[in-house]
């Protein structure tokens, strides 16, 4: 199925690893032009030269909490590419787990900021990039289960992801006046480099994380990223699509009374 994604530019926040790394090398393989950002120059450079045989990829290092950062991430693309297609605004973090009662605003603000604020500039900037090229953008964000369900000790996680979740709805708003469509996912358990401790090998269950008994790998949240990156879903926009093996659908029996 030809997805109409060949030549079109996409820009893949923390694209160097995990759910942004697939999605980068998936959307080269349907013939995007991609830009991978990371905050790390060393691993935005590696993952140049491992992704490089599939097709037009490029790097630039950018802290999506960084107005700056962002703006200057977006112009280099339009400079180099002459425009804006996509938005992926994946970068993020697991972070410090914490009671609410003893947590610091420094982890609080790390949270949100990288998560929230990242993805407010990243749709921002690729809004006004794409309104000045004429272009029919689309802008992908990703949430999380955890911005439906909570979670103890990880607040600022569930609130940055379900904060994403209503920031999505509200680029849609926004933005369609120019044919800008805006749409997120929200992952279930997913195997990246942030989870890899908690979860169990490849093709072992593991009860409790939804229908399927089993985590996710990062290339199937990059079909839904892809899919939602085209025009295949043209009528689609301020959407969470949920991609977590039937975890929210999944409601364990309760212990028994002792």
């Amino acid at each position: 199925m030809d997805l109409g994604l060949k030549d079109q530019v996409a820009i893949v926040t923390g694209g160097s690893r995990g759910i942004g790394r697939a999605a980068a090398e998936a959307l080269l393989r349907e013939g995007a032009k991609v830009v991978v950002a990371s905050m790390r120059p060393e691993s935005v450079e590696a993952a140049v030269k491992e992704l490089s045989a599939l097709g037009t990829v490029e790097g630039i290092a950018a802290d999506v909490a960084v107005e700056a950062d962002v703006v200057r991430l977006v112009a280099e693309t339009v400079d180099r590419f002459g425009g804006l297609d996509v938005m992926v605004a994946n970068a993020g973090i697991a972070g410090d787990i914490a009671n609410l009662a003893d947590m610091s605003v420094a982890q609080w603000d790390e949270m949100i900021n990288i998560h929230m604020r990242g993805s407010f500039l990243c749709g921002r900037e690729a809004a006004r990039a794409m309104r000045s090229g004429g272009r029919r953008g689309r802008i992908v964000t990703i949430g999380s289960v955890s911005g439906f369900e909570n979670e103890a000790e990880g607040g600022h996680y569930c609130a940055a992801k379900a904060g994403i979740h209503g920031l999505t709805r509200s680029m849609a708003i926004d933005f369609a006046q120019w044919g800008i469509r805006a749409n997120c996912i929200a992952p279930g358990w997913v195997r990246t480099d942030m989870t890899v401790d908690d979860i169990p090998a490849p093709g072992e269950a593991i009860a409790g994380v939804g229908v399927l008994n089993r985590v996710g790998e990062p290339e199937e949240l990059a079909n839904a990223i892809v899919f939602l990156a085209s025009e295949r879903c043209g009528f689609m926009t301020g959407s969470t699509v949920v991609v977590d093996g039937g975890q929210l659908a999944y409601a364990p029996d309760p212990a028994p009374a002792s």
